[in-house]
C-alpha cells in the first residue's frame, strides 16, 4: 500500500487489497487461530491461500493499535471489579489476566487515565510491578539480621531463569544470570517476596503467571519464583474511599476513559520498546519480520530447513528465516507472529514436521541438531500450512490432519469473481475479538469442565447448548466407529473450544441460535479431513455422515442425487463437501478429503 488509511476490518483490507473471500471462510480462519496454533489451508493452486494468510499477518502490521484494547464503548474501557479492603485503603485492585492482557496496548509501561467507578470520577493509572517469592530460611535469617540492625539492606541479588534465558538469550551474563540491587526490606524478612525495582524489567518476559528462578545472595543460594503483577490504582479520592468502604463485598463496574489516548505514539518516563540503551537486546528489531513466507522444498527429509542445525566445521549455529522468526517471537510475547509453510506436501510432512507436531501438542521445546539446546515454540507463534491439490504432491497423514484446523479454500466461479459487488458486507459480530489472535488464546487450555461451565449455561431455541453438542458429537463419533477415522478426546476439547470462541465472536448471547453454523464449520475442519479411502472402505461411511448433515436423518438419502439446501440441511458446508467427495469416489474409487 503507497498510503495508510483507516482501516478497522479485515475483511475491508482484503477488498481494498483486491482479494474476495467468503466471509464465513475468513471468520473460520481468525477464529482457528485462537484455538490451536497450526492451521492447514487446502485448495487449488491460486484460490489465495498463501496471500490470505499474508495480508492477514499485514493487517496486523500496520492496524495492530487498532487491536490492543477490547471492550470500548463510548470512549471507555471497563472493567468488572470487587470491592475489598485493599480496594478502598490502599485505592486500587490487581488486574485480572484477561483484562490485564487486553488493556495494556505496550509492554511494562505505566499508563494514566481519568476513571469511573459507578460513575464515581477519579484519576487512575495503571502500574506495573514484578513479585519475587523465595524460599530459603538461611536467607530469611540473613535478611532479618540486615533488617533488625535498622542497616539499608542493600544487596546483590544474583538471579538465574531459564525462562528469562530462553526468551533473552542475547542478553544476559556469562554465566546466564543477572544482577540487580535490592533491598532486605520488612516484606523480605516476614513474607519471604518483595516488589522489584523497575530495572528488573529489562530483563523479564512480560507476561502473567510464574516463572521458577534460582537466587544467590552473597553465598546464600535459593529457589524462588517470579511473577508480573498489574495494578489499576487511583489517587486519594474521599467520595470513593468511603463508597467502596460502605460496598465491601459488592462488584463495581471501573471503567477507563481511553478515547483520547494515542497508542501509536505514546512514549511513556520509562522506555519500555528499549529499555537497555547501547546494547543488543531490542524487542522489537523489525516490524517486517512478524511473518515469513517458507516454500517448502521437495527434497526436505529432517526439521534443519526450517530451525537450522549447529556447523561443526564454523562452529556456528547455521540459522534460518523461520528460525529467526520464532527467536523474534520469543522477545515479542505480545504480538502475533506467521510462520506461512507453503505447499507443505512438496515432501513427506511427518518427517519434517513432527518435531512441531509434538511440540504443539506437548509444550515442550523442539531438539535442536548439533548443540545440544532446543527451541521452544511461543504461545504467539502460529503456523499455517498451505497445501496444493494435485497428483504431483505427497498426501497428509490422519495424524497431521487431527493436529490441526483444515480449511479448505474453493475454486471461485469467473462469474460469480467478476461479477460480486466487492463492497457489500462486513463482519457482524465482534470484529475487534475476531481479528486480535492473541485475546482469548488461554481458551485452548481449558480442559472439559472448563468448558462445560461456559456451554452449558448457554441455551438455543431448542434447548441447551452443552447436551446439543454433546448429543451432536456422539452421532458423528458413533457413524466412525469401527472405521480408522474415528476421532477421540483432542478433536472433542478442540471444537467445543472453536464453539467457546465463535460465541464470544457473536457477543456472548444468552440464548445462541446461530450456533450450527460454527458447529458446521468444525465438522468440516476436525472430523471430515481425515477421510480417504476406497468405495468398499468408505462409501457407506459417507452416506451416513451425508444424512448427519441432514435435517431429516432417517431418509438415508443418496448423496450423489440429493439437492441440498438451507432449508434441508443442518450442516450445509459439510453436506456439500460430502456430496462432493461422494461423487468423486464414485467416479475414481478413491477418495481423499484433499482430493
Amino acid at each position: 500500500m503507497s498510503e495508510k488509511i483507516s482501516m478497522d476490518s479485515f475483511y475491508k483490507y482484503l477488498i481494498y487489497n483486491g482479494y474476495f473471500f467468503d466471509k464465513n471462510l475468513i471468520e473460520n480462519y481468525l477464529l482457528s487461530l485462537k484455538v490451536k496454533p497450526f492451521e492447514i489451508l487446502t485448495g487449488n493452486s491460486g484460490t489465495g491461500k498463501t496471500k490470505l494468510s499474508q495480508l492477514f499477518a499485514k493487517f496486523l502490521l500496520e492496524y495492530s493499535h487498532d487491536y490492543q484494547v477490547n471492550n470500548i464503548k463510548n470512549g471507555y474501557f471497563t472493567v468488572k471489579a470487587k470491592t475489598n479492603f485493599s480496594s478502598w485503603k490502599n485505592m486500587g485492585w490487581t488486574l485480572p489476566k484477561d483484562d490485564f492482557e487486553k488493556l495494556l496496548p505496550i509492554r511494562n509501561c505505566e499508563l494514566k487515565f481519568d476513571i469511573l467507578v459507578d460513575d464515581i470520577p477519579a484519576k487512575g493509572s495503571i502500574d506495573i510491578g514484578v513479585q519475587l517469592y523465595y524460599s530459603s530460611n538461611d536467607l530469611k535469617n540473613y535478611f532479618k539480621e540486615l533488617y533488625e540492625k535498622n542497616d539499608k539492606g542493600i544487596v546483590d541479588l544474583n538471579i538465574k531463569c531459564e525462562d528469562i534465558k530462553k526468551i533473552l538469550s542475547d542478553y544476559e551474563k556469562s554465566d546466564g544470570s543477572i544482577i540487580i540491587y535490592q533491598k532486605a526490606n520488612k516484606t523480605a524478612v516476614e513474607s519471604r517476596q518483595w516488589m522489584m525495582n523497575k530495572e528488573f524489567y529489562h530483563y523479564i518476559p512480560f507476561k502473567h503467571g510464574y516463572n521458577d528462578c534460582e537466587i544467590f545472595v552473597e553465598d546464600i543460594y535459593s529457589n524462588a519464583k517470579v511473577r508480573v503483577l498489574s495494578r489499576l490504582s487511583f489517587k486519594k479520592n474521599e467520595l470513593l474511599q468511603n463508597y467502596l468502604k460502605e460496598n465491601i463485598g459488592k462488584e463495581v463496574k471501573v471503567e477507563l476513559k481511553i478515547e483520547d489516548f494515542d497508542f501509536e505514539s505514546f512514549k511513556p518516563e520509562f522506555d519500555c520498546e528499549n529499555p537497555i540503551q547501547d546494547s543488543k537486546f531490542n524487542l522489537i528489531e523489525n516490524e517486517s519480520s512478524k511473518y515469513q513466507i517458507v516454500p517448502v522444498g521437495a527434497n526436505w527429509t529432517d526439521n534443519t530447513n526450517i530451525v537450522g542445525y549447529y556447523n561443526v566445521i564454523t562452529e556456528e549455529y547455521q540459522s534460518t528465516p523461520a528460525y529467526e522468526l520464532i527467536k523474534q517471537a520469543q522477545k515479542d510475547l505480545s504480538n502475533p507472529y506467521f510462520l506461512i509453510l507453503d505447499e507443505m506436501n512438496l515432501s513427506h510432512v511427518e518427517r519434517y514436521f513432527a518435531d512441531f507436531l509434538s511440540a504443539i501438542e506437548s509444550g515442550e521445546e523442539i531438539p535442536l541438531y548439533g548443540n545440544n539446546e532446543s527451541l521452544a515454540l511461543p504461545d504467539n507463534l502460529f503456523i499455517i500450512g498451505t497445501v496444493n491439490v494435485d497428483e504431483t504432491t505427497y498426501m497428509f497423514s490422519p495424524k497431521v490432519l487431527d493436529r490441526a484446523n483444515t480449511i479448505e479454500f474453493d475454486t471461485i466461479s469467473a462469474w460469480d469473481y467478476m461479477s460480486s459487488d466487492l463492497d457489500e458486507g462486513d463482519f457482524e459480530g465482534d470484529i475487534n475479538y475476531l481479528q486480535s489472535p492473541l485475546i482469548d488464546s488461554d481458551i485452548s487450555q481449558l480442559n472439559i469442565e472448563d468448558l462445560k461451565a461456559i456451554l452449558s449455561n448457554i441455551n438455543y431455541q431448542e434447548g441447551n447448548l452443552w447436551d446439543t453438542i454433546a448429543m451432536e458429537l456422539t452421532i458423528f463419533q458413533d457413524t466412525l466407529k469401527g472405521s480408522a477415522f474415528d476421532f477421540g478426546f483432542r478433536v472433542i476439547n478442540e471444537i467445543l473450544r472453536f464453539m467457546v470462541v465463535a460465541w464470544k465472536y457473536e457477543n456472548s448471547p444468552d440464548e445462541w441460535n446461530n450456533w450450527e453454523r460454527y458447529f458446521d464449520a468444525q465438522i468440516k475442519q476436525k472430523i471430515l479431513p481425515k477421510l480417504h479411502g476406497s468405495e468398499k472402505a468408505i462409501g457407506n461411511v459417507l452416506n451416513n455422515l451425508f444424512n448427519n448433515c441432514l435435517r431429516e436423518r432417517n431418509n438415508n438419502e443418496n448423496p450423489k442425487n440429493f439437492i441440498v439446501s438451507d432449508d434441508n440441511s443442518r450442516y450445509i458446508t459439510s453436506a456439500f463437501k460430502l456430496q462432493n467427495m461422494s461423487k468423486i469416489l464414485s467416479d475414481q474409487r478413491y477418495v481423499s478429503f484433499i482430493n
